[in-house]
């Protein structure tokens, strides 16, 4: 039954990670929002309902794999606290994007000005809990070590990103590690398990 979630859930990370790579690449494309003061003479870029629904179908897709990712750690005997703290404020991270994503898409019509009180500690939790997570699959070696490479670097890419500009981009990393992180689950979940010790 494990077996069968795990492998499951890498096909959910797979297809968010591809959803947030679309989504990030449509955002990009519309006009140049603004920064700081900007915003006193520069409208902010808004998002539409499908960059919208696109994120949010991801991060529910990435709390899926992150779900299967957990679980294959904790059977190998080694998920540590890195692991335990990983999964736990990278979920809290999650759920804040999740509910500021609903909010202003459902009650603010993709103009919430609130969001970035949202958005900040939602990506820092997110990103803290992600470099956990890829410290955690160093550690306990169930998956290839290029995967939790890819979640790391990922991770750290959205420090960077800024939603308004086209370093918005910079967030489709995760969307490549995710992709990564599922097809790891997805292909060799099973031996992994059979096998968390070795090294690859």
């Amino acid at each position: 039954m494990s077996s069968s979630l795990i492998r499951w859930s890498g096909l959910a990370a797979m297809l968010g990670g591809v959803l947030w790579m679309i989504g990030a690449v449509i955002h990009a494309s519309k006009p140049r929002g603004c920064i700081a003061e900007e915003c006193a003479f520069r409208p902010m870029r808004e998002s539409g309902a499908l960059d919208g629904i696109l994120m949010l179908l991801s991060l529910l897709l990435f709390a899926v794999g992150v779900a299967g990712l957990v679980t294959l750690v904790r059977r190998s005997g080694r998920f540590g606290k890195a692991g335990k703290a990983g999964g736990l404020i990278g979920a809290a991270g999650v759920a804040l994007l999740v509910i500021a994503s609903l909010i202003q898409s459902v009650v603010f019509g993709g103009d919430f000005l609130l969001m970035p009180y949202f958005v900040i500690p939602g990506l820092l939790a997110t990103v803290v809990g992600l470099v956990l997570l890829g410290v955690a699959i160093l550690q306990s070696r169930v998956l290839p070590r290029w995967t939790a490479a890819l979640l790391i670097i990922g991770a750290l890419a959205m420090l960077a990103s800024n939603e308004q500009t086209a370093r918005v981009l910079l967030t489709i990393p995760i969307g490549v590690a995710w992709v990564a992180v599922g097809y790891a689950l997805w292909s060799d979940s099973d031996e992994s398990a059979q096998q968390p010790a070795r090294v690859r």
